[in-house]
């Protein structure tokens, strides 16, 4: 499946998810903006940018950073609120506060650690909620 359609998948997921829990949402025309969709709720706003993901290793891998042929660049609350990742094998969708998103990858963990690890990890069961 091509990269567009994935994100088209997880963008039309996150704003049903929303939509069912009483926000509106708002699409941006074109693609110049560093969110996907904007969710709003009692006249509060909140940028999104919304990241497909399929499960590996017992982990979601999440880039929290867009790149093109000349550059990479980290997303930062200037731009967005929220970061909602779309777990493709389960629909669930997990929520990101810009302070979440210190590295430009982060690990969901969907499953424990082999060695049992707890330093450091991410589990994504921490982050299922609409954080407001």
């Amino acid at each position: 499946m091509h990269k567009k359609q994935r994100g088209y998948i997880a963008e039309l997921a996150v704003a049903k998810y929303l939509t069912e829990f009483g926000f509106s949402v708002l699409l941006p025309y074109g693609e110049n903006q560093r969110y996907d969709l904007v969710a709003e709720q009692s006249g509060r706003f909140w940028r999104i940018q919304v990241k497909y993901s399929t499960p590996k290793d017992g982990a979601l891998r999440v880039n929290c950073a867009s790149s093109n042929n000349w550059s990479v660049k980290k997303y930062t609350a200037d731009e967005i609120d929220l970061m909602a990742v779309y777990d493709a094998f389960t629909g669930e969708i997990y929520f990101l506060e810009t302070t979440d998103l210190k590295n430009s990858n982060l690990k969901l963990r969907v499953a424990p650690t082999k060695n049992n690890q707890e330093k450091f990890i991410h589990y994504a069961g921490e982050f299922v909620r609409f954080p407001y």
